[in-house]
C-alpha cells in the first residue's frame, strides 16, 4: 500500500503541486492573496540550488520561489532573476511564462522505482538536485522535440518534478498546508 502524507491526505506518486513561472513573484503573490483569498505564502528570496545540476552544468541560477496552499493543491511560483541556463530559462523562452511543471510526491521507498517506470516511458533527467536535508529532486521530460510538444500540448506543462518526501520536507510540507486551513502566516 503506497504511503498517505500528513499535507492533505497526498499519496506516494500522486501530482500535489503545480509550479507556474513568473516574471514578479511579488506580484503575483498580491494578486493571489487578495484576488482569490490564497494563502499565506512563504518566500524564498535569493535561491540558487545547493547541489543543481542542468543539462550537465552546475551553475544555477538565482531564484525567488514562493509557496502556498489552496485546499490540498500546493502551489509554487518561480522567479529567475538572471539568464543563466535552467529549467525555468528553458521553458521561459520556448513558451512564456505559466504553469511549468505538476510535482509529484514521492515516498524515498517508492522515488528510485517511480523514476524507472518514467525512464522506461521516454523521460529524461533536465535538473537535479539533492537539498541539505537530504531530499532529492528531479525535474524530468521528454527526450525529444516532439515528445516535449505532445506533453505540453496534452497536459499544459513540460516537465514533471519528482520531489522525495523524506520527514523533512513532510514536515514543511504539512505546516504551509496546515497554515493555510487556519489562514495564518507560518
Amino acid at each position: 500500500m503506497a504511503k498517505t502524507f500528513s499535507f492533505g491526505g497526498v499519496v506516494s506518486g500522486q501530482i500535489f503541486q503545480l509550479g507556474v513561472v513568473v516574471p514578479d513573484v511579488d506580484a503575483t503573490m498580491r494578486f493571489y492573496t487578495d484576488v482569490l483569498q490564497i494563502g499565506p505564502f512563504t518566500c524564498t528570496r535569493g535561491f540558487k540550488a545547493p547541489n543543481g545540476w542542468y543539462r550537465g552544468s552546475a551553475e544555477m541560477p538565482e531564484l525567488t520561489i514562493a509557496h502556498a496552499y489552496s485546499g490540498r493543491l500546493f502551489i509554487e511560483f518561480i522567479q529567475q532573476h538572471d539568464d543563466t541556463p535552467s529549467v525555468y530559462r528553458e521553458f521561459i523562452d520556448k513558451h512564456g511564462y505559466g504553469l511549468h511543471h505538476f510535482g509529484i510526491a514521492i515516498a524515498p521507498e517508492d522515488y528510485d522505482a517511480t523514476l524507472e517506470q518514467y525512464y522506461s516511458l521516454g523521460f529524461e533527467n533536465i535538473f537535479t538536485d539533492q537539498l541539505p536535508a537530504g531530499t532529492r529532486i528531479k525535474y524530468i521530460g521528454p527526450q525529444n522535440e516532439d515528445a516535449i510538444k505532445k506533453l505540453r500540448n496534452e497536459t499544459g506543462v513540460g516537465y514533471f518534478e519528482c520531489v522525495e518526501i523524506l520527514d523533512a520536507e513532510e514536515a514543511f510540507f504539512t505546516a504551509m498546508y496546515e497554515a493555510s486551513l487556519k489562514g495564518k502566516k507560518i
